[in-house]
């Protein structure tokens, strides 16, 4: 036990409580290093048995409704259902992924053997974004403990009654010494990355990215960053009209399209453009009906910052010539935006310059996959890549013209939804993997150990007679 003195209550915390907080899981985090695959699995098994009781399934589905109007199948589908995917899944591989990882010996090497020992970095700063509040905060929890670290939480401000639930859930399955959730405003989470931690796992925009890493940078803290941008889909014009719209609408307006990995923007073949929009439109209506407002399915902006920043985007589009193909209808009293498709969009848009994060979807037409692919590597290198087509030398150009964090074909967002696949950006867009095998390696450091069994290279000590010279150039030039 340590003798650190307890940091203050989460009622009290403040940045001056932060430090101590550090210190009391830093004191901690080799005992929790120190745990087997059987303890840490015990640990992980307290958060599947509180999810999994139907009391506080319900808990969560309120608190989400209330933040976001979150219908309870989206809650299931895209929050608790994905983080008892992940626990079930780290459950059944931990034991594998915490043995040592044997490796080859080369010649030169002979008598001795290597492997990588997995270690866990220390005490991980986890800082949640405010969209998908519950799984993108638990999910790298999920990992750190899988990992064997301490962690601080920091969910985001901007989705309360959910931060309210996984800090009411925290506080009651562990002590602070291992995980704390900490509430507060940005600037609690902007003070929080200038500390010390051993790692810290950001999920959120590229501005606020940036400045995570050049903060983590003054301690040399290891990072992840799970980031987001403008993730392009092309449509082919062998696509199923009907199937591939109503997949591309679900895509989108998942949470209002409030999604990292959501389409940002459609690049749809010139032969099939006005029939394929026609057929998004039919969708929209499929899902929500007629009067879109009153539908219970779609979620609502998170906030009126945010919904203001969304319809500056429209209405940017609309002054410089965007069509409203369908939707277009606004409620900032009701943080409603609809599912909104646009047409004759050009790349001097403000909605083709940032990320939208809302359920705008402008549509670009274009002929051939190399002039999709002009207008794709103009932009930063996006989270997600998504492709319609059936053809295999159309994909197969596509992804070798492309480059991006992840992509996926003839579906939307399940490149996010598999613990199998890691999970991540490239530069913009993310730095670092996560989900399953990956997401245990990002809490960790991997440790390489050579062991001398046999032999050693007492004859290549000096001096270095004509002799040893001789005996080096016939064994080094021949390996």
């Amino acid at each position: 036990m340590s003798t650190t003195p307890p940091p203050a209550s989460a009622a009290s915390l403040d940045n001056a409580g932060l430090e101590p907080l550090l210190a009391v899981q830093r004191a901690h985090a080799p005992a929790l290093s120190a745990q087997k695959a059987p303890e840490r699995i015990a640990r992980l098994r307290k958060i599947e048995d509180y999810l999994t009781q139907p009391g506080n399934v319900d808990r969560l589905v309120a608190a989400l409704e209330k933040d976001f109007r979150k219908h309870e199948v989206e809650t299931l589908l895209t929050e608790l259902g994905q983080v008892l995917s992940h626990v079930r899944y780290i459950k059944k591989h931990l034991r594998r992924w915490m043995e040592p990882e044997r490796l080859p010996t080369p010649l030169a090497m002979l008598g001795t053997r290597s492997y990588i020992h997995h270690e866990a970095k220390g005490v991980a700063l986890i800082i949640a974004p405010w969209n998908y509040p519950f799984s993108l905060t638990l999910i790298p929890l999920l990992y750190a403990i899988a990992a064997g670290c301490a962690a601080v939480v920091k969910p985001s401000e901007l989705s309360p009654a959910t931060t309210d639930f996984i800090d009411e859930m925290l506080s009651d399955l562990f002590e602070e010494r291992e995980i704390k959730v900490v509430q507060g405003e940005g600037d609690t989470a902007a003070y929080l990355t200038t500390l010390p931690f051993d790692h810290i796992f950001f999920t959120g925009s590229p501005a606020i990215g940036k400045k995570v890493m050049a903060a983590a940078a003054a301690n040399l803290t290891s990072v992840t960053l799970e980031l987001g941008g403008k993730s392009p889909a092309v449509v082919d014009q062998d696509v199923n009209l009907e199937k591939s719209a109503a997949n591309t609408i679900w895509g989108k307006c998942v949470n209002a399209g409030q999604t990292c990995i959501a389409p940002d923007y459609l690049l749809v073949h010139q032969a099939i453009a006005t029939p394929y929009v026609a057929a998004l439109g039919r969708a929209i209506t499929r899902f929500y009906g007629s009067d879109v407002q009153a539908s219970k399915s779609l979620p609502r902006i998170i906030s009126e910052r945010h919904f203001d920043r969304i319809k500056a985007l429209l209405d940017d589009a609309i002054d410089k010539g965007a069509t409203v193909a369908y939707g277009g209808q606004v409620d900032r009293a009701d943080r409603f935006i609809a599912p909104t498709i646009l047409t004759n969009v050009n790349e001097d848009m403000r909605i083709m310059q940032e990320e939208i994060f809302g359920p705008l979807l402008p549509v670009i037409t274009y002929q051939r996959p190399e002039e999709a692919l002009e207008i794709i590597n103009r932009q930063e290198k996006a989270l997600a890549f998504y492709v319609q087509s059936h053809s295999r030398s159309t994909v197969k150009t596509l992804l070798a013209g492309s480059s991006s964090g992840g992509a996926v074909i003839n579906d939307y967002l399940i490149g996010g939804g598999s613990p199998v696949v890691p999970f991540g950006g490239v530069n913009n867009s993310g730095i670092g993997k996560s989900f399953g095998h990956r997401g245990f390696i990002e809490f960790t450091n991997e440790r390489p150990v050579v062991e001398r069994r046999f032999l050693d290279l007492s004859m290549a000590y000096p001096p270095y007679t004509d002799k040893v010279v001789g005996l080096a150039r016939r064994i080094f030039t021949w390996i």
